[in-house]
């Protein structure tokens, strides 16, 4: 036990700085969102209540009984349960604190690595400026599995890596931008396919052993007839009608997807063009990416570039747009900042200004936005074209990196 204190004690003050300012962070946004408002609604009335229906009927969600999302984001579900019987939002952040921190302490390599501190301090200042969200939705999990994956790429572990962004896309699926962006930037891929087929196996063959039927895959019909979410981008355009007073657009609440979505003229068929239009997108960048490859572009550069470039094309190329999506931007941004990659100090200020708007958007003016009010919907359009702008600075830095004056530099 002295002998573990005295290793303890003999790591870099600056390690020990970094993880309480991390901790602070995250406790700061506790208090914060339990003091005023309920931002982590979905946690203590959703979440909640999926485990208590399961527990009462016996069925698993996702894997025998159909569920939005894929079973796999059920795990964080249980863990927060079996944490903290009879207080759901304590098992919650005792799970979700703890493991950010573990992932704070691996990222620095446990006092080790403090080159990496830079990495560090970016993640902590985007997920406190993201606000309470941050900790209160899915996308806290996928985020540290994106972290992960990055780090195992960093570390020149690209197997490893793959199955990390993986298991972070059967929470949530933005990070499959990193599974293609795996595929273009791999120099065997055939070895690539093979695992990437291993890994999709296993769990799928876990929920077959948890008795899973076809609601296993529930989730891409409920998540593909989805409409048009008002926080997306598309959404701006019925916003702004709203606020001409344009007859026939409304935000509207949707009880089986559980959030709020608009309606008016042409919703309908626009959110079904919006699949193919990501579709669309994402064969660009992966175009580009691979124009740059055969240039001979540096490995983590060219991972940075492209996965940052398809994670903007899911999201803002999408149909939905939740506050806590902000945290797939942080996630790809995070891989730059963490890689030292070159221009990137324009995509680093607008992803931390654009998590600092999403906590302004929900839940400080979320009200003003369902109301269709001014101040609700300026704030969610310019933090939009923030996001739009780093897209657009990707795509040129992509682009410039497969021109051949640039790769014979």
């Amino acid at each position: 036990m002295t002998t573990l204190a005295t290793r303890l004690l003999a790591l870099p003050k600056k390690f020990w700085f970094i993880l309480l300012i991390a901790l602070l962070a995250q406790l700061t946004l506790i208090w914060l969102g339990t003091a005023s408002g309920d931002p982590f609604g979905d946690v203590r009335y959703t979440y909640a209540a999926w485990i208590t229906s399961m527990l009462d009927h016996g069925y698993i969600l996702g894997i025998n009984e159909p569920w939005v999302y894929p079973f796999i984001a059920e795990i964080p579900l249980w863990l927060a349960h079996f944490v903290s019987f009879g207080d759901y939002m304590t098992g919650w952040f005792l799970v979700t604190v703890n493991l950010n921190m573990l992932t704070f302490a691996y990222l620095l390599g446990w006092g080790k690595k403090m080159e990496r501190s830079n990495a560090a301090w970016f993640l902590i200042a985007c997920i406190f400026l993201c606000g309470p969200v941050a900790l209160g939705r899915f996308e806290v999990f996928s985020l540290i599995l994106t972290v992960l994956g990055s780090i195992a790429l960093w570390n020149k572990r690209e197997s490893l890596s793959m199955q990390f962004f993986n298991l972070a896309t059967w929470i949530k699926v933005a990070p499959v931008a990193a599974i293609f962006t795996g595929f273009v930037i791999t120099n065997n891929k055939r070895k690539f396919i093979l695992h990437l087929i291993y890994g999709t196996a296993a769990i799928v063959i876990l929920g077959l052993l948890l008795g899973g039927n076809s609601a296993m895959f529930s989730f891409v019909g409920m998540q593909s007839g989805r409409g048009v979410q008002v926080e997306s981008t598309i959404g701006i355009i019925w916003l702004v009608q709203i606020l001409l007073g344009i007859p026939g657009a409304k935000i509207y609440y949707d009880n089986e997807i559980l959030t709020f979505q608009v309606s008016g003229l042409g919703v309908t068929e626009i959110a079904s063009l919006m699949t193919l239009v990501q579709f669309a997108a994402l064969a660009i960048t992966i175009f580009l990416g691979i124009r740059a490859k055969r240039k001979g572009v540096d490995t983590n550069t060219l991972f940075a570039w492209i996965f940052l470039t398809a994670t903007l094309d899911l999201l803002i190329f999408n149909k939905v747009g939740s506050p806590q999506y902000e945290m797939w931007v942080i996630g790809a941004a995070f891989a730059g900042v963490l890689f030292g990659t070159a221009k990137w100090k324009p995509v680093l200020w607008l992803t931390i200004f654009s998590s600092g708007m999403s906590w302004l958007i929900f839940p400080i003016y979320y009200g003003y936005l369902l109301d269709g009010k001014p101040l609700g919907v300026g704030l969610l359009i310019v933090r939009n074209l923030a996001v739009v702008a780093i897209l657009v600075w990707s795509n040129i830095q992509l682009t410039k990196l497969g021109n051949k004056k640039l790769a014979a530099q």
